[in-house]
């Protein structure tokens, strides 16, 4: 599951973007124009997972664009038009959006710009990675384990691709949790995290043939997702991947 910030003013099209987005297996997190005036740092943490924008085009849609790049926040951006205007696409992009993208829309569509925004900006070339036994998808697919797929909450998830695409790195605790829970309005306590990567340790030993965990817990520091030998490869997939959407 892809998380999505939407920013559409008018509730009627809101509706609407956002059943496209639970058809094509992303979930829309509404924010307004105060989410905007808010601590947009906390976006620029590059520990985090970048969650992409879908941005209804506005009069004040230019302004959030240049706030979001002026942080230094690097999440695609995405903007959605009614009709086609050169003068305020170019004016967007200009700004810092990654695409502009005329309605109707279908989210197949929106979740395959998105990965191929992410592929392009953080050096993901192919659909998917292999470490060990584990492959990882960068299509919101749950990740193949000795062959099998294995199925993760949308939290599970989060986590276990956070850590994964830092592989070797060790992550901290907070990285983590920033990586889910960022500028959520309802964050839990940070211990939530322990409980999510024990469940994943666990799905994960269950599926491999060689009963290995993946995920380390480096005392003091964090967790790392590493494979039975540190100097296993990461390499691409030998067969290629097409997304599924």
């Amino acid at each position: 599951m892809i998380n999505v910030f939407l920013y559409e003013p008018r509730d009627k099209r809101r509706v609407d973007v956002a059943t496209e987005l639970l058809s094509a297996q992303m979930v829309p997190i509404e924010i307004n124009d105060s989410f905007f005036k808010g601590n947009l740092c906390a976006l620029s943490n590059s520990k985090a997972t970048p969650q992409p924008f879908l941005m209804a085009s506005t009069p004040r849609t230019l302004d959030h664009i240049q706030s979001l790049r002026a942080a230094g926040c690097r999440n695609p951006v995405l903007v959605i038009r009614g009709e086609r205007n050169s003068k305020e696409t170019a004016a967007v992009l200009d700004a810092g959006a990654d695409d502009d993208i005329i309605t109707p829309l279908s989210g197949v569509e929106i979740r395959s710009r998105i990965s191929s925004i992410a592929r392009r900006t953080y050096g993901q070339v192919t659909d998917s990675i292999t470490i060990g036994e584990v492959t990882a998808f960068f299509d919101g697919r749950n990740p193949e384990i000795s062959g099998k797929t294995v199925k993760l909450s949308p939290r599970e998830h989060t986590i276990f691709q956070y850590l994964f695409i830092n592989a070797p790195k060790v992550m901290s605790r907070v990285a983590v949790y920033d990586a889910v829970y960022s500028l959520a309005d309802n964050q839990p306590f940070d211990k939530v995290i322990d409980v999510y990567v024990c469940k994943i340790r666990k799905k994960i030993s269950a599926a491999t043939l060689s009963k290995h965990h993946y995920i380390e817990t480096v005392f003091g520091r964090g967790y790392k997702f590493s494979s039975l030998d540190d100097s296993f490869p990461i390499m691409p997939s030998e067969q290629p991947i097409h997304a599924a959407l």
